[in-house]
């Protein structure tokens, strides 16, 4: 079972390293990880994580491309983390800059969580957002999910230790 969007002209696939250089552009445009903890230096940073996705594999890391009918790449969306108690993941998506505002990634987010929830019987989505990160609250109220609680110096962004908001949707 695959998550499915029901958007004409958009569709969800498991992400390939065939996509690694088109994942890699994007994310290098000006602003496309500002509100983020990534750290770019390369385009090998992406290969670890899309060779440990497994999306048919109940306790493996699961990403998806976000394609167009043409199979270019719009976004990524899934988990890359698992976790067993309770039996649940973390979640996470990113868009090409040309196709924010429009609604894909909670459109995305929410079909992900939802397959998470039936495909592999999970209790419970986490995801975090930094707290200057407005547009990812967005997404993830809109997709259900609730803000659990403020996660102080959770993660670097560009050398910074940052506070990034918790957000949960349950089974």
């Amino acid at each position: 079972m695959m998550p499915t969007l029901g958007r004409v002209g958009l569709h969800l696939r498991p992400i390939a390293m065939a996509d690694a250089s088109a994942w890699f552009a994007y994310l290098s445009l000006p602003g496309a990880v500002e509100h983020t903890s990534w750290s770019l230096d390369g385009i090998e940073v992406l290969y670890p994580q899309i060779a440990a996705s497994h999306p048919f594999q109940r306790n493996a890391p699961a990403l998806f491309a976000i394609v167009d009918d043409l199979d270019e790449l719009v976004g990524t969306v899934g988990f890359h983390t698992v976790f067993d108690d309770p039996r649940g993941g973390e979640i996470a998506y990113n868009l090409h800059p040309a196709h924010w505002g429009c609604g894909i990634a909670s459109e995305a987010c929410a079909a992900v969580a939802r397959w998470g929830f039936q495909a592999r019987g999970y209790r419970r989505v986490d995801a975090y957002a930094l707290d200057s990160n407005l547009a990812s609250q967005r997404v993830l109220e809109k997709c259900g999910f609730g803000r659990v609680r403020l996660e102080s110096g959770l993660r670097a962004v560009r050398g910074q230790t940052r506070d990034f908001w918790l957000y949960r949707r349950e089974a």
